[in-house]
């Protein structure tokens, strides 16, 4: 298998990528494809740095609240500006700024720590949205007046935030955070950057008790190295399950692990090797043993109930490129946890459910997700000679197990203005058929262009320059519903 093209700054950043590909109920046939529209619509964007210049991307973070209501995050690496939460109403399309800087929320202007991203799912429980703040100066200087990554709450019927501090001091969350609704407790996923926190401990799994705001230390996951979990699924009976995200960091004893903390039992337990080992979309199995290792859920979500979830492994979660559900009820180490539901690609953070489809966005050639990712095809100059639009389609499937599998290509992302995206990494789906995603665009005049940050490069230096995209939240109607 091709390695993918990459750029340097992303690499070192740790930041993930989307990777999706096509999956198939039965491995033996191709994946079943409907016939591709002109492009979506409408979709309707919003300039995200006519706001603020220094928002230059965003993983996670957005979600669809009870209310009706998207809410999603703008983040940044820059030294002097966090990250954004914002609020839209799809009905009146009416765009709010709740919070400009995340760091001002942390209570931290007075720091050289900025609380850059939020990079972690947002998830809703009596009324309130749940996220966590993310390092994003990753340059050495950084990490090292990095203070700590904050759980944070937002009540929709007042407005107001609920900063629950540092949850381990100058760790970050990396970044899955989830919610018990019985237990009313949080849980995140603490991830050390800094040298010295790396060699001498490694990831945390910790509990926060919402009325109280007590954090608890779980256990530790990882020794000596860093680590990411992205997604954590909480059943009905309140165990968290989970995986570690492996692309950048290799587990000895990690090879497909399924991980969970029971709370009755207040201890982890590894199911060693069980997560299906991966197929590509025309049903070859994946062969390669690097892939084969860094099996790892790069998307899961709860079913209603919470007896089971949906969850993806992609390309950056071992070249798997199926929809999968997994039931803990069953057994596990037999695999009969895990039923294949059907054949869609590789996919990455860019996925959601709304109603009965699941949603997502890859290359308009699936095959493109093996070999390219979005977020280093992003930066490639519109302008060069030779320059050739690798375009992203928004797609979905049925997630009815027994439903028809065909893929409904919705066609090529582009807006009310002409621009195409670029990059998603950040997408919501509700009931009504309305995609909502964050990501890079081409832009139309440098007004809407993102102001990068050369952390790199430059690192001792407060060098910027001025990118030939931006950074645009957006909704797309696409009027699916049925099976």
């Amino acid at each position: 298998m091709q390695s993918k093209i990459r750029i340097s700054i992303h690499q070192a950043a740790l930041i993930t990528i989307v990777l999706v590909g096509l999956i198939s109920c039965n491995t033996n046939k191709k994946i079943k494809e409907g016939p591709v529209e002109e492009k979506v619509s409408p979709i309707y964007s919003i300039s995200m740095n006519k706001i603020c210049k220094e928002w230059d991307g965003q993983w996670q973070g957005i979600t669809v609240a009870s209310d009706g209501n998207c809410y999603f995050s703008s983040s940044t690496h820059s030294k002097s500006h966090g990250a954004g939460f914002h609020k839209f109403d799809p009905v009146t399309k009416k765009h709010t700024v709740l919070a400009e800087d995340m760091t001002e929320i942390c209570g931290e202007t007075s720091t050289l720590s900025q609380q850059g991203k939020i990079h972690s799912p947002i998830v809703e429980c009596d009324g309130w949205l749940y996220f966590t703040t993310h390092l994003s100066n990753y340059w050495k200087e950084g990490i090292e007046r990095y203070t700590g990554a904050h759980v944070v709450g937002y009540e929709l019927s007042t407005g107001k935030f609920r900063d629950f501090g540092i949850v381990r001091p100058r760790y970050s969350i990396y970044s899955a955070i989830n919610v018990d609704p019985v237990r009313k407790k949080l849980y995140v996923f603490v991830a050390p950057f800094l040298d010295e926190l790396i060699e001498s401990d490694g990831c945390h799994l910790y509990s926060i008790d919402i009325a109280s705001g007590e954090k608890e230390d779980l256990g530790q996951m990882t020794r000596g190295q860093k680590g990411a979990s992205f997604w954590f699924f909480v059943d009905n009976q309140g165990n968290v399950w989970f995986t570690l995200w492996k692309l950048h960091w290799m587990y000895e004893n990690d090879h497909g692990n399924l991980y969970v903390y029971r709370p009755d039992q207040g201890k982890i337990q590894t199911y060693n090797d069980v997560l299906p080992k991966g197929k590509f979309m025309d049903g070859t199995p994946v062969t390669n043993d690097t892939l084969l290792r860094q099996r790892a859920w790069v998307w899961a979500k709860a079913l209603p109930g919470r007896e089971r979830c949906m969850f993806t492994m992609g390309d950056w979660g071992g070249g798997d490129e199926r929809l999968w559900i997994f039931d803990p009820s069953k057994n596990i180490e037999t695999g009969e946890a895990f039923r294949e539901v059907a054949s869609i690609g590789s996919t990455f953070l860019q996925t959601d459910i709304g109603a009965d489809r699941l949603y997502f966005v890859q290359f308009a050639d699936p095959a493109d997700e093996r070999t390219y990712d979005s977020e280093s095809t992003r930066e490639w100059d519109p302008d060069a000679e030779g320059f050739v639009e690798k375009s992203l389609h928004l797609r979905s499937v049925s997630i009815d197990p027994e439903g028809d599998h065909t893929i409904r290509d919705h066609g090529h992302i582009v807006d009310q203005d002409g621009r195409a995206a670029r990059m998603i990494m950040s997408m919501a789906a509700d009931d009504n058929g309305r995609v909502y995603m964050y990501g890079s665009w081409h832009v139309k005049s440098f007004k809407e262009a993102t102001l990068q940050y050369l952390l790199f490069e430059y690192p001792n230096g407060d060098l910027y320059r001025l990118l030939k995209r931006g950074e645009f939240f957006a909704v797309a109607s696409t009027s699916s519903s049925g099976k």
